[in-house]
């Protein structure tokens, strides 16, 4: 106490400086609307941002939820987008009724081998079974090679055993694409004869012959045009419309009607 006390005698001038200057500044921003002013809006700045930031945070740890809410809504849409093309289109091979999809997640995916496999969570349990197409939101993926109870794997389109039925949606000419085990993101679309005009640019989509897709998937777009070759056809290099170094959700194609086509086919 009395240490308290010679301080404030030694500095009292000072105390009292700063005790009149504060309860000044107190009566003034009291009377100035300007002051008030900056003060509310000082003090809303720092509530804003930390609001901000603890929204950003909660918005983070949310994601898994939300994307788990958007893949879920793009197959609802998938499925009612198949059904309202069957009705529009009764006649037409791909746009059918028949078709359904199954939502799959990625655990496993290869890209540095000739022959690439990707794994699923989904398998017989689901409803899944050899050699259905699958897609994503952005197009092609591959189609399924074994099938245990809860898991499947895919022979990827980046696989040099894989070939895929596909039509250049310009011309309308078939073609076929198959991974040449280079590039991820590119691959080469086949047997197009030289008297069909091309552009850089042209889109290659499923043709849904082998049974596989619905008609006009997403597979790639036409990159490069080389004619000047000792064939009959185009050498062609399309840009692949999926990402395969980012894919992790993936639809199982499910055609009720395959069998029966394939039945019939095999009677001719």
């Amino acid at each position: 106490m009395r240490n308290l006390l010679k301080f404030i005698s030694r500095y009292n001038y000072s105390i009292t400086f700063f005790l009149l200057l504060f309860i000044s500044f107190l009566l003034i921003s009291n009377e100035s609307f300007i002051l008030r002013s900056e003060y509310f809006n000082s003090s809303n700045y720092i509530s804003g941002s930390f609001y901000k930031v603890q929204n950003n945070i909660f918005s983070y740890f949310s994601l898994g939820k939300k994307n788990e809410k958007l893949e879920n809504e793009n197959l609802s849409l998938i499925n009612q987008l198949t059904q309202l093309k069957s009705k529009i289109k009764p006649d037409s091979t791909g746009d059918r009724s028949g078709l359904n999809f199954i939502k799959a997640q990625v655990i496993n995916n290869s890209l540095n081998k000739s022959k690439n496999y990707i794994t699923i969570d989904r398998g017989r349990t689901h409803g899944i079974k050899k050699n259905l197409g699958v897609i994503s939101n952005n197009g092609v993926i591959g189609k399924i090679k074994n099938v245990s109870d809860n898991f499947s794997t895919i022979v990827s389109l980046l696989n040099t055993s894989f070939f895929l039925s596909t039509v250049i949606k310009e011309t309308q000419t078939l073609s076929s694409v198959n991974w040449d085990g280079e590039s991820p993101k590119r691959a080469k679309l086949l047997y197009v004869p030289k008297h069909i005009p091309l552009e850089v640019g042209f889109s290659v989509v499923t043709s849904s012959f082998d049974s596989l897709f619905p008609k006009e998937i997403e597979v790639g777009s036409i990159s490069r045009i080389n004619q000047d070759v000792n064939s009959n056809f185009y050498d062609i290099e399309i840009i692949i419309s999926e990402d395969f170094y980012s894919i992790s959700s993936v639809y199982v194609v499910i055609d009720s009607l395959k069998e029966e086509k394939v039945r019939l086919e095999i009677l001719d």
